[in-house]
């Protein structure tokens, strides 16, 4: 986004401005934003694209009691205080 957004105001800068501010070269800073907009736009994939994390897959409390109760086999040990 940042990219792209310094790309546009380069190109305003660079291409539609027509005044001047004394001391700077408004067409220089244009052309600065530009390639600075199409640098970002290059590397932002490049850096993004490393290794991430690795993510476990998400499950339920009711998926792992379901897992528990079916692949055990186990029967329910009542606990001491019920009756």
């Amino acid at each position: 986004m940042a990219g792209i957004t310094l790309l546009v105001i380069g190109a305003i800068l660079e291409f539609a401005v027509t005044g001047s501010i004394s001391g700077i070269d408004l067409h220089v800073v244009g052309t600065v934003f530009i390639i600075t907009g199409v640098a970002l736009l290059l590397l932002l994939p490049i850096l993004r694209g490393g290794p991430r994390p690795r993510r476990w897959p998400a499950r339920s409390r009711q998926d792992a009691i379901d897992e528990a109760d079916a692949g055990q086999g186990r029967q329910r040990v009542p606990d001491d205080h019920e009756g």
